[in-house]
């Protein structure tokens, strides 16, 4: 064939592919006309821009499905109602700054979104909310990594039985994943951080900041936690600010447990609760499958408790308390100032409790209650061995060893 045919067939060759490119053979539709999987959607449909309204918003999210990502620009963006996320869906800051959800013009209390199973397998990442509470119901596999809460209404005439003032609460959830978050209250609206509901399974609070002891420091209680199975506080720092304890009707304990069954609490520190029955760095009430590790609690130390008015849990069974720091000014000999008992139930009682290598030097180990039962406390290795105190005082026949 001459050059001169050659050069002719390659041009209509190349005019016959750009006909047919045009004419419907493209990346997304097959020869026979069936339309193929887009596989090249436009970033820009999933990119929360500054300026944009609630409803602006909730129709970038209604564009995603399973596995995609929204990406939210940094400003501050007016919320006045339920934020319509998706399951499957991650919604992260696009920079390094967080965009801010600001629902303050909520200014009676805290503006809550209710949501189940539409936050399975969802995502927030990098977002700071403001005056904005997450019930959550349900869902599988929920997680919220570096948010930030701040800026929560108190709702007027409430004080520290009211546990509707949490900025996250899980019900029912299973796997729920709360990691490196900050949480703030401010005064005269102090709260809850974090609430952990009965039914819920395999949660995990990890490596979280509550507070700054000052400003951003009024906690009630930082987390409470009502597990079904299996949930893990670790690796977080709650710094209370000591003003809001002359008020007892917003104090209650830094880590509060009741009704559970399987909790570990490891390697937190834990500051600015009083060293009496309304604080404690942590209390743990009424369950099964306690462990208490690792802590640094300053101030005040660990409550255990079983209550008569828990039906359901009427037991404190299979305890440990290892290896935690406590520092208390001096030691008083009660069970508030270092690691105390109390039990009021008489139709029940502990089981399996083990007080080991715990370093309290100026504070109190106080296992001295009258309904206390020596032999089911000293059950499966339970007693109270190698621990620093200033004062010890356990009921005869405690098993013990190794304390100074």
């Amino acid at each position: 064939m001459s050059k001169k045919r050659l050069f002719v067939a390659a041009i209509t060759l190349s005019l016959c592919l750009t006909a047919c490119n045009k004419s419907g053979l493209t990346e997304n539709n097959s020869a026979d006309g069936n339309k193929q999987p887009n596989q090249t959607r436009a970033a820009a449909n999933f990119t929360i821009t500054t300026g944009m309204t609630l409803a602006q918003i909730n129709q970038v999210i209604a564009l995603a499905t399973a596995g995609d990502t929204i990406w939210v620009e940094a400003g501050t963006y007016n919320i006045t109602g339920k934020i319509n996320m998706k399951a499957g869906v991650t919604m992260i800051k696009k920079t390094t700054v967080n965009p801010i959800f600001d629902a303050t013009g909520s200014n009676t209390q805290l503006l809550t979104l209710n949501y189940n199973t539409d936050l399975s397998n969802s995502t927030f990442s990098g977002i700071t909310f403001w005056n904005l509470r997450f019930v959550i119901n349900g869902s599988s596999k929920t997680k919220f990594d570096s948010c930030v809460f701040d800026y929560g209404v108190r709702k007027a005439g409430t004080n520290e039985s009211d546990y509707s003032d949490a900025y996250l609460q899980f019900d029912k959830a299973d796997q729920p994943l709360v990691s490196d978050c900050i949480f703030s209250r401010r005064e005269n609206n102090s709260g809850r951080g974090v609430w952990i509901k009965s039914g819920t399974t395999n949660s995990k609070i990890i490596n979280c900041t509550f507070g700054d002891g000052g400003s951003t420091g009024y906690f009630v209680t930082a987390i409470n936690d009502n597990s079904q199975t299996n949930s893990l506080i670790e690796g977080n720092i709650i710094n209370r600010n000591t003003a809001l304890n002359s008020d007892l009707l917003q104090t209650d304990h830094g880590i509060y447990a009741h009704s559970f069954n399987g909790i570990t609490i490891n390697n937190n520190t834990i500051s600015g609760w009083p060293a009496n029955a309304d604080g404690g760095a942590i209390k743990a009430r009424n369950g099964q499958n306690l462990m208490i590790s690792n802590n640094t609690l300053n101030d005040s130390g660990i409550l255990l408790y079983e209550y008569a008015n828990t039906p359901a849990f009427p037991y404190l069974d299979y305890v440990k308390v290892l290896n935690n720091k406590i520092n208390i000014v001096s030691p008083v000999n009660d069970i508030y100032h270092g690691i105390g008992y109390y039990r009021d139930n008489t139709t029940d009682s502990e089981y399996s409790i083990r007080i080991e290598g715990n370093i309290v030097p100026n504070g109190t180990i106080s296992f001295n209650g009258a309904n206390l039962n020596v032999t089911n406390f000293n059950a499966v290795s339970g007693g109270v061995y190698n621990n620093n105190y200033g004062i010890l005082n356990l009921k005869t026949g405690i098993n013990q060893s190794g304390n100074y």
